[in-house]
C-alpha cells in the first residue's frame, strides 16, 4: 500500500513537471503577446517564463523574444507586404504569431522554413481560422522572400533607417538632427546587436587578473575593458553563461560602471545613492570605498530595494543601509537623510541615477522602442530636474553630486543640467577629465560631461556629469 502511494505521488509529480514545461516558441509567444497586448515588460516576463523552459531551450527562447522586439518594425513592413490585413488591424494573437514566424523565416539561420511555419501555426491550433490565416501569410512570405522591396536611402533617408534598422520614425528624425545621417545609421545598427556580456570585478573578493584566470579555467575567453579599471568582457563562452549569482562579479555594462568611477567615493566617506535599485552602482560605490564608510541606498520601490539588499549580501558589502522613500516629494525625508551625516551637514558624495527614457539602452531592452514616445521626454525632464534639485540639498559644502541617465536625449541631459546650474550658483561642473582615466578622454565633451553611445566601443548610451558644491 505504501509503495503504491509513493509510486502514485512520483507519477503525479512527474506529470506536473511535464505540464509546467513549455517549448521555446510557446514561451516566446506568451511573452511577446503580453508585451503587445498589455504593454508588459519583456525582461520580467521572460524571467518568469524561463522557469518553465528546459535549459537546452532557453537560448532559443531568449533569441526569439529579443530578436522579434529588435526587428519588429522591419518585420511588420514585411508582413504588410503579404497580409490582406495590415498589422495595425490584426488581432494581437495573429500579429504575435506572424512576427514570430517571420523572424524565424527571414532573420534566423538554421531553422528550416517548414519547421518555422509548422511550429508557429501550432501556437494557434485551437483557433483554426486564425491558424489558417497565419499559415497562408507565412507561406507567402517564404515564397516571396526574394521579391520584398524596401525604402531607398537616398530618396527617403528617415524612412529607410526606420524600416531597415527597426527604429521609430520620430526617433530617427531626432537623431539625424542631433548626430547627422552617418552617426544615426551607426547608432541604430549598433542597437540591433546583441550586447556583449561585461562584468564588474568585485574587488572586495578578487582581483582582476585572478578573476580572469578563473574564468579562463571555466572555459570563458575574457579580456580587460577599455575604460573601466574593474571591467572584463566575455569574448567567447562556448555556449556557457556566466553565473548571475556569483559573489566574484556583478554583470554590468562598462558605461554604467563609469558613473560610479566619476563619483569617485573614498574610504570612510558618507555616500548617498538615489534611485538605487537594483544595486549595481550601490555595490560598486561600496567596493570603491573598500567597504569602509557608509552608503545610504534610496529607492521609492520597496520591492526593488530587496534586490539591493540581495546584491550587497552576495558581494560581501556590509556598509549599505537601504531607505524606501520618494525623492520627488522628500518632505521630512530630507531631514531623515541628513541625520545620516549630521557632523558634515550633508553627504560627502551623492549619486542621482535618475529615472529616464532608457533610449540609450535599446539594445538591451528593445521593447523601449514600443513604450517611449517623444512626448515622454518633456515629462521626464521635469521629473529629473525636480529630483536633481532635491538631491542637491543633501550635498555638503565641498561635496560632490553626480547626475546620470541612460539616455542621450537633450531634454534629459544638457537641458536638465544647464537649467540646474542657472538656478544653483553654488554648484559648478567638475570635469570628468580630472577624475576618469586618460582612456576615457574620447568619451568626455568640451563641457566636461561624460557621454557614451552604442556605436562607441560597444557601450550603452549614458550621460553623466560631476557637480561640486562650492565651499
Amino acid at each position: 500500500m505504501w509503495f503504491a502511494f509513493l509510486f502514485l505521488k512520483g507519477y503525479l509529480n512527474g506529470m506536473l513537471r511535464k505540464k509546467r514545461s513549455i517549448s521555446s516558441r510557446e514561451a516566446a509567444y506568451k511573452v511577446l503577446f503580453s508585451v503587445e497586448s498589455r504593454d508588459s515588460y519583456a525582461d520580467i516576463l521572460l524571467n518568469e517564463e524561463m522557469k518553465r523552459v528546459a535549459d537546452i531551450d532557453k537560448p532559443l527562447t531568449t533569441e526569439l523574444v529579443y530578436g522579434v522586439l529588435r526587428w519588429e518594425i522591419k518585420i511588420d513592413w514585411i508582413i504588410n507586404v503579404f497580409s490582406s490585413q495590415k498589422t495595425a488591424d490584426l488581432e494581437h494573437s495573429v500579429l504575435t504569431a506572424l512576427r514570430l514566424g517571420t523572424y524565424q523565416l527571414l532573420f534566423l539561420k538554421g531553422i528550416p522554413a517548414r519547421a518555422a511555419i509548422f511550429e508557429t501555426v501550432e501556437l494557434l491550433k485551437r483557433e483554426k481560422k486564425k491558424a489558417g490565416y497565419v499559415n497562408a501569410v507565412l507561406r507567402a512570405i517564404d515564397r516571396g522572400r526574394n521579391a520584398i522591396t524596401f525604402p531607398i536611402l537616398k530618396r527617403e533617408p528617415e524612412k529607410y533607417i526606420s524600416i531597415m534598422f527597426s527604429h521609430p520614425r520620430w526617433l530617427v528624425t531626432r537623431w539625424i538632427k542631433s548626430y547627422g545621417l552617418k552617426d544615426t545609421l551607426a547608432i541604430c545598427q549598433a542597437n540591433l546587436n546583441v550586447p556583449p556580456t561585461k562584468l564588474r570585478v568585485n574587488t572586495l573578493k578578487v582581483g582582476l587578473s585572478e578573476l580572469t584566470a578563473k574564468l579562463n579555467s571555466d572555459g570563458f575567453t575574457v579580456s580587460k575593458c577599455a575604460f573601466s579599471k574593474d571591467c572584463l568582457v566575455i569574448e567567447e563562452s562556448d555556449g556557457k553563461r556566466v553565473d548571475p549569482g556569483s559573489s566574484l562579479y556583478y554583470i554590468q555594462d562598462e558605461a554604467s560602471q563609469l558613473v560610479s568611477l566619476l563619483l569617485d567615493p573614498k574610504e570612510g566617506e558618507v555616500v548617498l545613492d538615489l534611485c538605487a535599485a537594483p544595486g549595481g552602482k550601490t555595490t560598486h560605490i561600496a567596493a570603491l570605498m573598500k567597504n569602509k564608510g557608509s552608503v545610504c541606498s534610496v529607492d521609492k520601490n520597496k520591492k526593488r530595494l530587496e534586490s539591493v539588499k540581495r546584491a550587497a549580501s552576495r558581494l560581501g558589502v556590509d556598509i549599505v543601509e537601504v531607505h524606501c522613500m520618494d525623492m520627488e516629494e522628500p518632505g521630512p525625508y530630507t531631514e531623515l537623510l541628513k541625520k545620516e551625516c549630521q557632523e558634515k551637514n550633508g553627504f560627502d558624495k551623492v549619486l542621482l541615477d535618475a529615472p529616464c527614457s532608457g533610449l540609450g539602452v535599446i539594445r538591451r531592452t528593445p521593447d523601449i522602442k514600443k513604450r517611449i514616445n517623444e512626448d515622454d521626454l518633456a515629462r521626464l525632464s521635469k521629473l529629473q530636474a525636480k529630483l536633481l534639485k532635491n538631491a542637491s540639498g543633501l550635498v555638503r559644502a565641498g561635496g560632490v553630486l553626480v547626475y546620470s541617465v541612460c539616455s542621450m536625449e537633450k531634454e534629459e541631459t544638457d537641458d536638465v543640467v544647464n537649467g540646474f546650474l542657472e538656478k544653483n550658483k553654488d554648484f559648478e561642473v567638475d570635469s570628468a577629465v580630472d577624475v576618469l582615466s586618460d582612456e576615457c578622454g574620447k568619451l568626455i565633451d568640451a563641457s566636461g560631461f561624460l557621454r557614451t553611445d552604442p556605436s562607441m566601443e560597444a557601450l550603452d548610451g549614458f550621460f553623466a556629469v560631476r557637480l561640486v558644491r562650492k565651499k
